[in-house]
This record gives C-alpha cells, structure tokens and sequence, in this order.
C-alpha cells in the first residue's frame, strides 16, 4: 500500500512538472510577442507623401506610401529561436488611410498601398495612416495640413455692342469685367485678355478694344489663383459688314474678279442655330429671264482685298458673254437684307 501510495505520488508530480513546462513555454511565446509589437515602430520606419499638397476643387493627387521596413535576414535578434517567425512581413501588412478636416469630419478611407484621392471641396485636409499586421501590431501616423484646396474662383464679363455692325461703331467694343474687384486686385493672382484677333492684353481690367474688320471674335478671359487654379470664359463678339457684289466678271483680268466673290459676307453658320443665322440663297438670271445659277449658302468671298473660294462659286468660265441679275437673300446677326443687282460678264 506504501509502494503505490509513493507510485501515485510520483507520478502526479511528474505531470506537474510537465504542465508547468508548457505553461513556461506558452508564457515565453506571448512575452515575445508582446515584444514584437512593441518594437513594431522601431522596425517598421512609417512616413508617407502626397504627389499634390495644394491646388483647387476637382483635384486628383496620390497618397504616397514612404514607409521603410527591415528584412527578415537583417532583422536585429531581438527574439530567441522559440518564438513566433517575423510578424510584420511586406506581404502580411494591412494599410488605412483616413482624410479628414479641422471638423474630423472624416471625407475618405482606402486601403490601397497608394490611393488615388479626388478632392472636390474647398478646405484644409489631413492625413492618418496606419499600417498594421495579422499579429495585431500596429503603426500610427499623422500629418496635419496636408493638402491645401482652393475654391475655383468665379470670372465674368459683359461687352457692348455684342453684335454690330462695323460701320457704326467701327470695330470699337467696350468690355466691363465683372468678376470680383479683390480677386483682380491680388497679387498672386494672374490674369489677361486673350481678345481673339492676336492681341494680348495684360494690363487692363476692363478694356476698349477696336477690332479691325468684320468676323467672329471669340475673346477670352483667363485667371489664375496662387495655388494653379485655372479659369478662363469665352464668349463671342459679332462684327458684321455691309456687303458688296461685284458688277463685273472678267477672266484673266488683274482688275476684275473671275468668280462671283461677295465682299464682307460672312460664311461661318453656327451649328444648330435655331435662327439660322447666316444662311443664305442665291439666285442668277440672264437676260431673257431664264435662272442659270441657284445656291443655297453661297460661301464665296472677299475679306480685306483677298478672294476666297469657297465650296460653291459662280466663275466666269460657266457664264457667256452679256448682263446678268441676281437676287441675294442673307440672313445675318443685326439684319435680314435682300439684295438685287446686276453683273457683266466680259
């Protein structure tokens, strides 16, 4: 009975023994990787960048991951051989980006490596990023103002006359500029008239420009904010002439036309234009009465002493020899006109 009682005994502290190893070599794993994670921030060099600090609404830029991590081969031996492997490995790291404002009012979250970020509001945005692991370890870290968004500013301008003809005004239209007098008057703030007949004009707000013949001048308005946002409004300024036909056709002549060429008639129709300004009709009488010649949208011209021949043109060369009349119908910016007249053909 003294023999098994003694065999019991023995026995039973044999498994504490046992029990205690294991929990000794439990207590070891835990401890190491408490440690682990404890040193996370001092293997794992976090940083980051944005590829744009600053710029207006309807930016696109990049978060930029800068981070720098140590290989498992130049791992300093921080842990004994019984404890877990490496836990924060490239291939096992979660990433949390958080853009927020001064309200920490959060606008995005990602969890790409390097987000694409598209910030359309106004404001001051910062920037939280965290990287973590399986293990649960983790690294936190924020920037504060670090993109900078301006409001698009708003431009506008007025110009009279906005359709003229140029015998009444001879080309003069005056332009009012209605944006913001503080926006103008910033000096970081960069801004010019681009009048659209090859002239520049850098120095005045709000400009008298004198246009030197007819035509369609799409004048622009171009400003430009400290931080890149770029603006600029166009609109159309209508210059139109009397027109002026000729009276005789010649070939081979130095002084008189060969093709029916109609001065100051502007071609240009605008593209779904309900009042269908520009179009015209064209029709072409010999003398006994009989029509020889009929165009609608006639686009042969004269601007400025030079010919151009356009799609349709009545030449000398389809005509005989006699008197010819025609009948014109135009219909243009400032007036509907009819003309009848007469031509030579020699």
């Amino acid at each position: 009975m003294i023999k098994k009682t003694l065999l019991l005994l023995v026995c039973l502290s044999y498994l504490l023994i046992c029990f205690a190893q294991e929990d000794e070599k439990r207590t070891v794993v835990i401890t190491n990787l408490d440690t682990s994670c404890y040193h996370f921030t001092e293997l794992l060099a976090i940083d980051f960048d944005v590829s744009q600090n600053s710029g207006c609404e309807f930016l696109i830029t990049q978060l930029l991951n800068r981070t720098a991590f140590f290989s498992e081969d130049t791992l300093p031996a921080l842990f004994s051989e019984d404890t877990l492997s490496y836990p924060f490995l490239e291939d096992t790291l979660v990433f949390l980006w958080t853009v927020f404002n001064d309200n920490r009012t959060i606008h995005f979250e990602f969890t790409e490596e390097n987000p694409d970020i598209f910030l359309y509001e106004p404001g001051i945005y910062h920037i939280e990023f965290i990287i973590s692991n399986m293990y649960g370890c983790s690294d936190t870290l924020t920037k504060y103002n670090m993109i900078t968004i301006d409001k698009m500013p708003q431009i506008n301008f007025a110009y009279t006359p906005e359709n003229a003809l140029f015998a009444e005004y001879f080309g003069e239209v005056v332009f009012t500029n209605l944006t913001d007098p503080e926006l103008l008057s910033d000096s970081s703030v960069v801004w010019y008239w681009d009048m659209g007949d090859n002239v520049i004009n850098l120095k005045d707000r709000s400009p008298v420009h004198l246009f030197s013949t007819w035509g369609d001048y799409h004048t622009t308005f171009h400003l430009r904010t400290k931080n890149g946002c770029k603006v600029a409004l166009t609109k159309t300024v209508t210059i139109e002439d009397e027109l002026f036909f000729p009276n005789i056709l010649k070939l081979n002549s130095q002084t008189y036309p060969s093709i029916f060429a109609i001065t100051n008639l502007n071609t240009h129709i605008p593209k779904d234009d309900p009042d269908d300004f520009r179009t015209n009709h064209l029709f072409v009488y010999n003398e006994k009465g009989e029509k020889v010649y009929e165009q609608k949208n006639y686009d042969s011209y004269i601007k400025d002493r030079n010919t151009v021949e356009g799609n349709h043109s009545l030449k000398v060369v389809d005509l005989q020899k006699g008197a010819y009349y025609y009948s014109f119908f135009y219909k243009g910016k400032n007036k509907r006109v009819h003309y009848n007249g007469e031509f030579w053909v020699d």
